[in-house]
């Protein structure tokens, strides 16, 4: 399968390797198809990008790198959508965004859950207020911490959630 995109020109990806997320994302309910890539430059970061659209790709992050005791429990519901048998198999990400001053910020109360075996992805809503939708992410604090907090992206995020 071809998928053009403007970040990363074209890629040629087996139709195995597309995440299938149903329900598509807040905000972008009809894209439903994504390739996960990491990013080439950054360690740390990867990237969600449409399938079927070029320029909508939305950065991803492991929550440790963002914050250190984050914990997602995964509902039965949940888990059936996912086809999840066993919830140590999921792969979670938080989506960054470009916070109003122009630094990052990640999304905390809508981690993303995937099941990398049966490639479904699923967008949580955290009722819990423990978690911000925008929480800051401290690149000073980078230095003295042994996460590869991944420094301003330099080119602009079109999608954030």
């Amino acid at each position: 399968m071809n998928i053009i995109t403007t970040r990363f020109g074209l890629i040629q990806a087996p139709e195995s390797e597309i995440y299938r997320i149903p329900e598509g994302l807040l905000g972008f309910r009809s894209y439903t198809q994504f390739l996960h890539l990491p990013d080439p430059v950054v360690r740390g970061l990867s990237w969600l990008q449409s399938a079927t659209t070029p320029d909508l790709a939305f950065g991803l992050v492991a929550p440790p790198l963002a914050v250190g005791d984050y914990q997602v429990e995964i509902r039965p519901g949940d888990r059936a959508a996912l086809e999840l048998a066993d919830e140590r198999s999921a792969m979670i990400y938080v989506v960054l965004n470009r916070g109003a001053a122009g630094g990052l910020t990640v999304n905390l109360q809508g981690p993303l859950v995937f099941n990398p075996v049966r490639r479904l992805g699923r967008q949580l809503v955290l009722t819990s207020s423990r978690y911000p939708v925008r929480y800051p992410l401290e690149t000073a604090d980078a230095s003295r911490s042994s996460n590869p907090i991944p420094p301003p992206i330099p080119t602009p995020l079109r999608a954030t959630a």
